[in-house]
């Protein structure tokens, strides 16, 4: 199961991740109101599902002909988790990475790079930007003294390249055989045209990378749906009125997504003020913005936007509940599944879904245990236009308030996106800081 580049690789190379677990949190979900499935990709090779990205980016590299027989040295100028998966990923398949990060990189990230193999790692800099511009410009056309004439010296891109999507939308291929399928008459009139049985997929945007993958994957599902001989025409306009919902999340001061979306145009942030700095692109990929104002037929995007301290919320539920240690930015997604985001802003490409909440039956479903990032211009203030709970005293969640036609029964997927720029000690500052009243 992989990509559509990967189906092209030649056999001799290996495949730089792993197929995550899939399993459903009986704590998320009571919080929620609805079954809760986590999408693991905090296991993946490097912690995060950049693993996907970054390794079928470094395979579309090396399958191509120009490539063959060739020393190929890989360089990346991300310090972050698409750093780290570039060296994991290279060093897998045998070839060396050197990556150029700021001298803003944290020593436990430098350390990271420097443990997980990395060449070498340099410091440049102010941004990543600076970062990358002085690896392309000075790094890469320096000759080293033990290099061979022959050597492809290859630049990778964090987010935003087809190669990195395609990769990501292997995702949804696991999904497709995760997801425990229909029973009964009413779950199989919800999920019916859709190519997977999921009503909403959380996932984190910083440049798009991960949610350009997701779309790319449940497109190449449905058309693969299309072409089977028992799809239906019916299916078709059902799905058009009942779509998978793709949540997209960030963080206040990370909001590049939710920023271009309300503008109406391809913007860029002044800079990243929010601590979860895995989320800090300044601009979302051309793409990603496509496909948040005029998604695909069967598909809706709705974007949010929360605090600082609700990411570090939805770490502690996660490292308490489920006993996984995660980054803001992908803790962000849980508080988004769960909590009240008494700060968060939001905006959504659809009306409200107006398919019915009857009660569905539930199945029983065995999991493997492991197996191999359009709307409207309305980004209201949770505290001036957000809608109460049945209880009246707290705010719904932004997926109860997004998606508001979820029952129990129905299946949402967070992609716990893991990251490496984390330890224990962060989060038990975290939480010292939210008793104190952060965020309140």
């Amino acid at each position: 199961m992989g990509s559509i580049a990967l189906e092209q690789a030649q056999p001799s190379f290996k495949t730089p991740w792993v197929q995550t677990p899939l399993v459903e949190s009986a704590s998320l979900s009571r919080a929620a109101g609805c079954r809760i499935f986590l999408k693991l990709e905090n296991v993946q090779p490097s912690g995060s599902f950049k693993s996907r990205a970054m390794g079928n980016q470094i395979l579309s590299h090396l399958i191509k002909p120009e490539n063959a027989n060739r020393s190929v040295h890989f360089y990346a100028s991300s310090g972050g988790n698409a750093g780290l998966a570039a060296v994991c990923a290279a060093r897998s398949l045998g070839y060396p990475c050197t990556v150029v990060v700021p001298v803003s990189t944290k020593p436990l990230m430098v350390q990271k790079l420097r443990t997980a193999g990395a060449s070498d790692v340099i410091q440049h800099g102010e941004t990543f930007s600076e970062a990358g511009e002085y690896m392309r410009e000075f790094i890469m056309k320096n000759k080293d003294d033990n290099e061979s004439e022959n050597v492809a010296k290859i630049a990778l891109h964090p987010f935003d390249n087809e190669p990195i999507w395609e990769g990501n939308s292997t995702i949804i291929d696991e999904l497709a055989a995760q997801l425990p399928a229909p029973v009964g008459e009413d779950e199989e009139a919800t999920h019916n045209g859709r190519p997977l049985p999921v009503d909403a997929i959380i996932c984190s945007v910083g440049g798009g990378g991960l949610l350009n993958g997701l779309v790319m994957g449940i497109e190449r599902h449905r058309q693969l749906q299309k072409m089977s001989l028992c799809y239906a025409s019916s299916a078709v306009s059902h799905s058009q009125s009942n779509p998978i919902n793709l949540l997209a999340i960030e963080t206040l001061g990370t909001d590049s997504l939710a920023t271009a979306v309300a503008q109406k145009s391809l913007v860029s942030l002044s800079k990243i003020t929010s601590q979860a700095t895995s989320l800090g692109a300044v601009r979302v990929s051309e793409r990603t913005f496509q496909y948040a104002t005029s998604p695909p037929p069967g598909i809706a995007v709705h974007s949010a936007v929360l605090s600082d301290a609700d990411a570090a919320r939805g770490v502690l539920r996660l490292a308490d509940d489920e006993r996984l240690l995660v980054e803001l930015a992908c803790g962000v997604c849980v508080e988004a599944a769960v909590g009240d985001a008494l700060t968060a802003r939001s905006s959504t490409s659809s009306d409200s879904l107006t398919s019915g909440s009857k009660k569905r039956k539930r199945v029983q479903t065995d999991y493997p245990a492991h197996r191999d990032e359009g709307y409207g211009d309305d980004r209201s203030s949770a505290t001036g236009n957000e809608t109460e709970s049945e209880e009246g005293s707290e705010f719904q969640s932004k997926l109860k308030q997004l998606v508001p036609d979820l029952n129990s029964d129905s299946r949402v997927v967070i992609v716990v996106c893991g990251g490496s720029n984390i330890t224990i000690d962060m989060a038990a500052e975290w939480r010292k800081m939210l008793d104190e009243g952060w965020g309140n």
